[in-house]
């Protein structure tokens, strides 16, 4: 369960009517929480929301876990850490009813294991099973045909107390293929339209993957995009203004050597329907 994506824009959140809770992390701390959810001590509370007008908050910490004036979607969304429109939520008279959500334990607990708990909480309260489905839809493709672009540079980390490079330091993902630790995740669009038109005075990136970018951005388009540029590990660098997608994508292009297609994709969608009654509504 990762929040980079997220937490990346706090510069813009306020902006949007998003606040973001201090301090703000890119998900909970990868501390020892225990694999089995009986094990773990912890409270979830699901209410009707109490903040005003449209603004939702959300904030993210190695023991905790609290969205505010988020809507049933958009929750889902938020713990299985995906865009809203990958979620299939037939629209009734409750699925825009907005609530306050907080999970909150005396100990630290992995990301895994706080998506776990978040997720059950939520079947439990709204009566709903999450069925994952793949999907044929109209999407951006994001590619790197010539590689990565001049201005794409390898990420290589912070010296750390023993003077040796923090993000040259690997784990084993246990697939063969190793996994850069190192210095936090931060990708910021500066300046972004609220409006929905995706526009931002430019984007900066430390240590960002290529995945988490196309689901930044994938925010302010029109469809979903999906990352085949097959470059690992992460990033450095930085995007100057732009004013539609257009010329976002021509930035891409011409700064980073990523380029965007408009194609069809098979997209894993999350399937959300009501177990043994025909509303979301949530037992109060």
């Amino acid at each position: 369960m990762r929040r980079a994506y997220i937490s990346a824009s706090l510069s813009l959140a306020l902006a949007c009517g998003l606040a973001v809770g201090a301090p703000a992390q890119s998900g909970p701390s990868r501390q020892p929480g225990g694999a089995n959810n009986s094990k773990l001590q912890y409270e979830v509370h699901i209410v009707p929301t109490t903040m005003k007008g449209s603004s939702s908050s959300i904030e993210v910490g190695a023991d905790s876990w609290i969205a505010r004036g988020f809507d049933l979607r958009s929750l889902i969304a938020q713990i299985y850490d995906i865009d809203p429109r990958r979620v299939d939520l037939p629209a009734d008279e409750n699925t825009n009813v907005r609530y306050d959500v907080i999970l909150m334990s005396p100990q630290e607990v992995s990301p895994d294991a706080m998506q776990r708990l978040l997720k059950d909480a939520l079947e439990k309260k709204f009566g709903l099973r999450t069925t994952p489905e793949n999907r044929s839809l109209d999407v951006y493709v994001l590619t790197a045909p010539n590689g990565p672009g001049a201005a794409l540079h390898r990420h290589v980390g912070l010296q750390n107390s023993s003077g040796r490079n923090a993000a040259a330091a690997s784990l084993d993902s246990g697939d063969g293929s190793t996994q850069e630790v190192g210095d936090e995740e931060q990708i910021t669009i500066m300046e972004r339209n609220c409006s929905g038109v995706p526009s931002g005075g430019g984007i900066v990136v430390t240590a960002g993957t290529l995945p988490d970018l196309g689901r930044t951005l994938e925010q302010d388009l029109d469809r979903p995009l999906v990352d085949e540029t097959h470059l690992t590990g992460s990033y450095d660098f930085k995007v100057g203004g732009y004013d539609n997608k257009v010329s976002l994508f021509k930035l891409l292009r011409e700064q980073l050597g990523l380029v965007v297609t408009p194609a069809q994709r098979s997209v894993t969608v999350l399937a959300v329907r009501p177990v043994g009654a025909q509303s979301f509504q949530a037992a109060m």
